[in-house]
């Protein structure tokens, strides 16, 4: 959204007409607890697409969370949307939200994610798995994870497969998740009346081609839910002393194309943070913030903004495969990093990275993009 070099005042102007991006995950650091006396915060509600759904603007994205106490402490604030997936922790996380809400159920909206496999009868059995866990004999949406090319998002066997399930009544609604070619699986999601759904990353470092994007997915009634808010979820200690937490949630919520958005949160502190935001309004303080934070990430990890200049000869998704930076660097979580590459031919992309004596895609932001993926070859070495 941004070139290299902006001032604060057209940072400001900037953001105040058009807004930057989005998406789940963060790990900042806590900030100071709430008093026990202190007032509940008001949730504020929008609606999810098509669905119908009235889900709070700030739910909450429970992929790196262990803690009962804090999906407890979501639903006392009000929160009443949560997202996991099949995959998450080994499937830990879905058995966790299935514990905690399993008498709660009717009153709490479950969206989880299973990866698109070759034939319906093993989509099914990873949902039928995924039920097991979560306790529950439907969900409120199921999206097909992390899908990379429009010709996935209208995958005819897929359809079927959803529709089945639909009419089944073991899922409400369904679409699907994404963390690379976004606008263009938007666009794709737009032409289809298909899908209810759309997970996509969106923060304020994306470009105004993810944002229309994101309009006229809405606009044909997918509900959008933004996760990767927080733009690798820093640290506070990391950033010297920067807390651009709320700022970067608050500048997604202020584009009401957004239905919902699902940071990841993992302690009572950080969820306090971002339930607090609903209902406030972008300051030109949180502008100033969201500049310095801007120019921390420059040239550090792959935000997932869509600007890469160029593609890989070889056809190998390097924004996905540049997740693991993120993983490792923001989240300061190498299980994720093994676990995402834990999933199919991914070990020998990255090798494949590694082992290339040229990159010939560019970041606009100035990542060095072969020698992160070098990097998260040794990791995984």
């Amino acid at each position: 959204m941004f070139p290299t070099k902006i001032g604060r005042r057209r940072f400001i102007k900037t953001t105040s007409s058009a807004f930057l991006g989005v998406a789940v995950a963060p790990i900042w650091s806590a900030g100071p607890a709430r008093a026990k006396t202190e007032q509940m915060p008001t949730p504020e509600y929008r609606i999810l697409g098509r669905t119908g759904l009235k889900v709070t603007a700030v739910a909450m994205g429970v992929m790196n969370c262990s803690d009962p106490a804090v999906l407890l402490r979501a639903y006392d604030l009000g929160v009443n949307f949560y997202d996991t997936a099949n995959v998450y922790m080994a499937g830990k996380n879905e058995e966790m939200v299935g514990k905690v809400f399993r008498e709660k159920r009717d009153k709490v909206l479950i969206q989880t994610k299973i990866r698109l496999k070759p034939t319906e009868q093993e989509n099914r059995a990873t949902f039928e798995t995924s039920l097991r866990r979560l306790q529950t004999d439907y969900v409120d949406v199921l999206l097909w994870h992390a899908l990379q090319a429009p010709e996935e998002v209208s995958n005819p066997e897929a359809f079927e497969c959803m529709q089945k399930l639909k009419k089944e009544g073991k899922v409400r609604f369904h679409g699907f998740s994404s963390h690379s070619n976004m606008a263009s699986l938007l666009r794709e999601g737009a032409k289809l009346n298909f899908h209810d759904v759309a997970l996509v990353s969106y923060n304020f470092t994306h470009t105004n081609e993810l944002k229309e994007a994101v309009a006229i997915a809405a606009k044909s009634g997918i509900g959008i839910v933004a996760m990767k808010t927080q733009a690798g979820g820093y640290k506070t200690e990391k950033i010297g002393s920067l807390s651009p937490h709320q700022a970067a949630l608050r500048i997604v919520l202020t584009d009401h194309n957004i239905s919902t958005t699902v940071p990841g949160v993992t302690t009572i502190e950080q969820l306090d943070e971002c339930v607090a935001v609903m209902g406030t309004e972008l300051s030109r303080n949180d502008c100033g913030t969201l500049e310095q934070y801007q120019s921390f990430l420059q040239g550090r990890i792959c935000t997932m903004c869509g600007g890469c200049i160029g593609e890989c000869p070889h056809g190998v998704a390097h924004s996905d495969l540049l997740r693991a930076v993120m993983y490792r660097d923001g989240y300061q979580n190498d299980r994720l990093v093994q676990e995402m590459f834990g999933e199919g031919d991914r070990i020998q992309k990255i090798k494949q990275c590694a082992e290339c004596s040229a990159c010939s895609v560019r970041c606009r932001r100035g990542l060095d993009i072969h020698a992160q993926l070098k990097s998260v070859y040794a990791i995984l070495s």
